[in-house]
């Protein structure tokens, strides 16, 4: 039994040892097998479309990464027998340019002209005005009842806003504000007076009979409340309800006097040229003493408007034309002296398109073609390195589909130029044409 039972382990122990041995043998390395090769770098095709070649990844040796002996030592690994079509793409693999972000910047030049020049009415750019308001506030104060050369300033003051806003644009809306026109200049009417601030024309198309029966409703009566006129001034042009950047506010005040209401005109004046609807304010005083000229010179300050001094009916008129004369001269300025800047601007861009397409080295910014030119020798070099070394199929199909590409690319940059060339001046054309109906729109409205 014990024999058994030992023959029975010996048997198990040699059984162990041959199944580790087998398995040791089986995890040994065969000295005799060959590594796996490494897998070989996978070539691209090379475009020959110029849009294409805009677009290709750069080459392993592009720009100031060439360097000859590396580039040679690579050629040296092309292995034999390759086409033309294979050993192009391999040369270019190696020696292609780093083309695309010049090309994007250049397809991202925005070919329009936008000249953006302070026009005569503080606007910026080629003002598209979809609507004129003018506001006229009117002194109705005892005061405007005194007499001048050329007879009473209320009849003057009347009959010179009734041509003026006879003359506005078609289109305009009109307003009439009369303030002081109620109660008398007594003390015991003060309140009444000063609480005189009537709109008797609503903002509204120009209507002749509608406006002169509107003038004809008040006489010179009491006190003068300018400053509450001016604050209701913005509530009338506010109320309109127009679009600020495409509206233009327009407010006249004819004044012969300071404020007597306890108001702050000042105030008020600076207030409305700071709540939004940026009105242009001409501040029109009529024999008006020396305390009245400095409150209304301040007036016209503080809301960035103008101020002019009126002794009679005739300097009204002299004023109002020579007014119109002035807008005038200024807007065909204004003209000349942005057509000369659309020039200006369509050489810069005309600039920005020769330096992205030819511009020679200066640090690492190329233009296109210059880059085409170095991709070109350089490619024509690395095949004569090849022609030497006897690896190429057919020297003259390679040196053709170099020279092609090299043509066919220079077309399209060419192209490319003129074509920039008729955007921009189609550009110029039109910024100068909407310059010129600015002109004109703007030069029409003062004849």
């Amino acid at each position: 039994m014990k024999k058994l039972f030992f023959w029975w382990w010996l048997i198990m122990i040699l059984f162990t040892l041959m199944v580790i041995s087998g398995c040791s043998t089986e995890e040994q390395a065969d000295p005799h097998k060959k590594e796996p090769e490494p897998k070989e770098e996978e070539i691209p095709r090379a475009s020959l479309d110029p849009e294409g070649i805009m677009m290709q990844k750069p080459g392993k040796f592009f720009g100031d990464n060439y360097d000859k002996k590396k580039v040679e030592q690579a050629l040296d690994q092309f292995p034999d027998n390759l086409s033309t079509e294979e050993t192009y793409d391999r040369l270019v693999y190696l020696l292609g340019e780093n083309y695309r972000p010049q090309y994007e910047e250049l397809m991202s030049l925005d070919p329009t002209i936008q000249v953006n020049k302070k026009t005569p009415d503080g606007k910026m750019k080629v003002p598209a005005f979809e609507q004129m308001n003018v506001e006229i506030l009117l002194d109705a104060s005892g005061s405007m009842a005194g007499q001048v050369e050329g007879g009473m300033k209320m009849d003057l003051a009347k009959k010179a806003i009734q041509e003026f806003v006879a003359g506005v644009p078609e289109g305009a809306k009109v307003s009439l504000r009369v303030y002081g026109h109620k109660g008398s200049n007594q003390k015991k009417d003060k309140k009444v007076s000063c609480d005189s601030n009537e709109l008797v024309y609503p903002l509204q198309s120009y209507d002749s009979d509608e406006f002169e029966k509107s003038l004809n409703q008040f006489e010179p009566t009491g006190w003068t409340p300018l400053a509450s006129a001016i604050q209701a001034a913005h509530g009338d042009l506010k109320e309109s309800g127009e679009d600020g950047e495409k509206t233009r506010n327009i407010v006249y005040v004819v004044s012969d006097g300071v404020e007597t209401c306890g108001g702050d005109p000042v105030k008020e004046a600076k207030r409305l040229g700071e709540l939004g609807i940026e009105p242009i304010v001409k501040i029109i005083g009529f024999d008006v003493d020396d305390a009245g000229q400095q409150q209304l010179k301040k007036v016209a300050k503080a809301s960035k408007g103008s101020y002019q001094d009126i002794q009679s009916g005739e300097d009204l008129k002299e004023y109002l034309e020579a007014e119109k004369a002035r807008l005038k001269r200024e807007w065909r300025g204004w003209s000349i002296s942005s057509q000369l800047k659309a020039n200006e601007k369509w050489g810069e861009k005309i600039n920005e398109v020769w330096d992205l397409l030819y511009k020679k080295p200066e640090g690492k910014e190329k233009g296109l073609a210059y880059m085409l030119n170095q991709e070109t020798e350089r490619l024509y070099e690395a095949k004569n390195y090849l022609d030497e070394k006897g690896k190429l199929e057919d020297k003259d199909h390679l040196s053709g589909i170099i020279r092609r590409k090299n043509t066919k690319t220079k077309l399209f940059f060419k192209e490319t130029e003129v074509t920039f060339i008729r955007e921009l001046e189609k550009a110029k054309r039109e910024a100068k044409d909407d310059i010129k109906k600015q002109e004109k729109e703007m030069t029409d409205q003062y004849e």
